[in-house]
């Protein structure tokens, strides 16, 4: 019998991993629907397919996959990340479904990919998924690594921070965990008129391995620049120049003051990736273990 894996499909769960440095994020940027010259047809909801965003330099992960598949004539109809990644973050366990207008078979959807895709991008995964499966709506958790340099590095700069000063390590270990549970978190992110800054935590650790720093974070969802934020902050407890108190107060009564103090002390995009993402028994979980 035929694996169903070998089946042209129109839907796909894809795993992706990138560096980010180069890109302004994962959401592709560009004009909205316009007829496609060759065919006529508008691309609902999808915006224009192709050209559009590389026409005026703006360089986006989603961005570069859309244009990969359209030079090889493979029309998107949605294609969707589960984490919408700031400009210069990175990934090792993205999430995204794609659906596409004609059937295709996986093997031949992943070398196009493959052979089209910038050196910095790569989909070590693609399986059919339903058409009603959600790369975003369905995740049940994500999980965000953040790597601290412990000592100037002649490697690791391009995914690291190294901060330049000596962190207290139990006292942030201490402040890190201050941020699990479910709490406002208007101090330590950008919000949207009306949106609700409140976010449930799940698990905040740290782990040691050599001179770097790891920093571990799970929720169901984040808000914008939020993980990097929280960084800055308990780096600027380990360091000795906030106090402990300050950050618990800031998270158990934010204010317009705090948001704007703590924004400018967010940690450099360089050393976050979306580590992977979680996702319930109906559509199983898609994660990436990162060896160090």
């Amino acid at each position: 019998m035929t694996s169903t894996k070998k089946q042209p499909s129109t839907s796909f769960r894809l795993l992706i991993e990138y560096d980010g440095r180069r890109y302004h994020g994962w959401q592709r940027q560009g004009t909205l629907a316009k007829p496609y010259p060759q065919h006529g047809t508008l691309a609902k909801p999808y915006p224009q397919q192709g050209a559009a965003q590389s026409a005026t330099g703006v360089k986006t992960i989603a961005g570069a996959i859309d244009r990969v598949l359209h030079l090889a004539g493979v029309k998107i109809l949605n294609l969707t990340g589960a984490g919408r990644t700031d400009s210069g973050v990175h990934a090792l366990g993205q999430v995204a479904h794609i659906h596409l207008a004609h059937p295709i078979k996986s093997f031949e959807l992943h070398q196009i990919l493959e052979q089209g895709l910038p050196y910095d991008i790569a989909v070590p995964h693609i399986e059919p998924c339903p058409p009603d499966f959600d790369a975003r709506h369905d995740a049940i958790s994500r999980t965000y690594l953040y790597q601290i340099a412990l000592r100037k590095s002649a490697f690791t700069k391009n995914h690291t921070w190294w901060p330049k000063a000596p962190l207290d390590l139990p006292l942030l270990n201490e402040t890190w965990s201050l941020f699990e549970g479910n709490h406002s978190m208007a101090a330590f992110a950008d919000l949207e008129a009306g949106e609700n800054p409140r976010c449930q935590i799940y698990d905040c650790h740290s782990k040691t391995s050599g001179h770097i720093l790891l920093l571990r974070v799970t929720a169901r969802f984040f808000l914008r620049r939020q993980v990097r934020r929280m960084v800055g902050a308990v780096v600027q407890c380990a360091a000795g120049n906030v106090e402990i108190d300050r950050i618990a107060g800031d998270i158990k009564a934010p204010s317009k003051k705090s948001a704007l103090y703590w924004a400018e002390k967010t940690a450099p995009a360089s050393g976050l990736f979306l580590e992977s993402v979680g996702y319930g028994s109906e559509h199983d979980s898609v994660s990436r273990a990162v060896q160090f």
